[in-house]
């Protein structure tokens, strides 16, 4: 008989409750007896102190603690009594406490409370619903301890939608917030709910990375207990090693006596927890139904008949016997006794699945009535709500008709009233408007004057100094010319000289060298003439375009530029190298703030 192990360790959300509580008082000191109490498994000491905690409620006691002493009392009346109704009414009068009191915190339990009741009606959507109303109060209003239990209903509640990706995330949350805190008893069971995770995600992928880490959440959730003495209930221990055993039998069972001691060893600290609370026999029949696995994998087929008729006898003389155990306990047995071929017997325990079998289904059967139940309650209370919004929603929009009709007459009559008055200073603001407007035109007359009056005296200014730079470039073209008359002289008189000194070897080098020289010395002069007609806005445009950064040599190169002297021809008028004319027009180009792909030459031409 295989054991479920999600079933194992979805019945976890059955089995604890964690209280933070932080005022001292009567109150809160019954709330801390009846949790220690539940995590001893005693459960009806439980109940003792929940009730003790109910009567002592007055008008004075905070409603937060009034709230949980509801949301609690509500989820004892499920998980002991399987009391709808009465769960119902206790959650309801959690919720109502927090918002009569105004307490976010009280009124986030109350939630919490709502979520939970539908939560075990399998009424899940209105469950989350609750849930996301109470982490909402939450983000505001922090309360870690009620956010890991938040978090590990939400949990449960995408993994039955089978929506692994949100239980991993809530798995996560509640694993989180029940280390901030310091709540053992939740945390205990977020590492198994992130087990089961990790199991699910090992069935699609097959990845063995996964199977690992069942088995490191598993022994986090077991190792706790004997981390924090006292603070992780007995129940969830017990069901923490039984799911760890499942383990063993489940992933790593090679018929070797290594993993099926392991089993052994798990499932024996799981009946030991078990064996002074579990009233009910579900437990300890898992128990036995793996060590009657072992037993027929040793072929111990009389000690695994054994296991099996020792569950079934307590099982079916429990209180409440939980009727999925007894199924897979009549399964089991049913196939041992169809090896051992006695058929009598397996057809004997074959019918009582069947009646086990229609005793889940009358129990489901049970719960879908208080499910429908819930469902059409929620769905009159929400008709409801509607009903009453549109009614206050009309009421409120013919209490707005009713003030604006007043409203309106009432202005009507200021109005009239200030009519009259306005019409008197009317006739007065007319004219002192006229007589401004008169004044302001003079003003604006007499501002005109003196704009265009200090305009014409910029652009005279402008003129002249255009005017100034145009005779000086003049001037130094001239002296140019002089200074190139003057040198073409010397060359000439050069020329006589060194052909004296002429040889066989370099004739006619003298006069190709002076004959080039003449040349560059003509296109200058040629330059010279064309250096007069240059446009008076040239000069202007660069040093606007440079913010007057351009030194009067660089003003010059520019000047020759535009003439379309080369760089070659540059240098021997300025007598430099060709390499500091580049340079210099490198430096022109960083000044005018012209781009890498921009050329010099061609920008300067485009200011003719």
């Amino acid at each position: 008989m295989k054991i479920n192990s999600f079933f194992i360790a979805l019945s976890l959300s059955l089995c604890f409750v964690s209280i933070a509580y932080g005022s001292p008082g009567p109150i809160s000191s019954l709330l801390d007896s009846a949790y220690y109490c539940r995590l001893r498994a005693d459960y009806n000491g439980n109940l003792m102190y929940l009730s003790k905690a109910q009567k002592a409620i007055t008008r004075k006691t905070d409603p937060v603690l009034t709230a949980k002493v509801y949301s609690e009392l509500s989820k004892q009346s499920i998980v002991s009594n399987t009391n709808y109704d009465l769960s119902k009414s206790y959650a309801q009068k959690s919720l109502a406490i927090g918002q009569q009191s105004k307490s976010p915190l009280a009124t986030a339990y109350g939630y919490y409370a709502i979520a939970n009741w539908y939560n075990y009606l399998d009424i899940r959507d209105i469950a989350v619903a609750n849930a996301q109303k109470a982490l909402h109060i939450l983000s505001t209003h922090p309360d870690q301890d009620l956010q890991a239990r938040l978090y590990y209903m939400m949990y449960g509640v995408y993994t039955n939608w089978n929506d692994m990706v949100q239980s991993g995330k809530y798995a996560d949350l509640a694993i989180a917030a029940a280390i901030a805190a310091g709540q053992y008893e939740i945390l205990s069971n977020a590492f198994t709910a992130k087990s089961i995770v990790m199991g699910y995600h090992y069935k699609k992928s097959k990845n063995s990375l996964y199977v690992d880490s069942i088995r490191l959440y598993l022994h986090k959730a077991v190792d706790l207990f004997e981390e924090h003495p006292g603070q992780v209930g007995i129940r969830t221990y017990a069901i923490a090693n039984l799911n760890l055993a499942n383990f063993f039998f489940q992933y790593q069972l090679e018929n070797n006596g290594i993993q099926q001691d392991s089993i052994i060893y798990f499932t024996g600290i799981a009946e030991r927890a078990a064996q002074n609370f579990d009233r009910n026999y579900e437990i300890l029949g898992n128990v036995k139904g793996l060590h009657s696995e072992i037993a027929l994998l040793k072929n111990e087929v009389p000690k695994a008949e054994a296991y099996l008729m020792d569950a079934y006898i307590h099982l079916k003389n429990a209180p409440r016997p939980s009727y999925y155990t007894l199924f897979n306990v009549a399964q089991g047995l049913t196939k041992l006794y169809e090896r051992q071929k006695k058929y009598k017997s397996a057809l004997f325990y074959q019918k009582e699945q069947q009646v086990f079998n229609d005793s889940i289904f009358n129990q489901a059967r049970l719960q879908q009535v208080k499910k429908l139940e819930a469902q059409f309650e929620n769905k009159k209370l929400q008709e409801d709500l509607k009903i009453a919004d549109q009614e206050a929603s009309n009421k409120k929009r013919l209490n707005i008709r009713l003030w604006a009709i007043c409203l309106l007459l009432g202005v009507s009559l200021l109005l009239l009233l200030l009519y009259f008055k306005a019409k008197t200073r009317l006739h007065v603001q007319n004219a002192l408007k006229l007589e401004n407007e008169k004044e302001e035109e003079r003003q604006r007359s007499a501002m005109r004057l003196q704009m265009e009056q200090t305009a014409k005296v910029q652009l005279e200014t402008k003129q002249e100094l255009l005017t100034l730079q145009k005779e000086q470039l003049e001037k130094e073209a001239m002296a140019d010319a002089l200074q190139i008359e003057r040198k073409n002289n010397l060359l000439l008189e050069l020329k006589d000289k060194l052909k004296k000194l002429e040889t066989e070897g370099n004739r006619g080098t003298v006069d190709r060298l002076i004959r080039e020289e003449m040349q560059i010395e003509e296109a200058l002069q040629q330059s010279v003439k064309e250096f007069k007609h240059i446009n008076p806005d040239f000069f202007q445009k660069l040093k606007e375009k440079s913010g007057n950064r351009l030194t009067p040599l660089e003003l010059k190169h520019c000047a020759y530029l535009l003439l379309g002297l080369s760089t070659k021809e540059m240098a021997s008028v300025f007598h430099v190298d060709p390499k500091s004319i580049r340079v210099s027009k490198y430096r022109i180009k960083q000044k005018l703030q012209l781009g890498k792909d921009t050329d010099l030459d061609n920008f300067i031409q485009s200011l003719k």
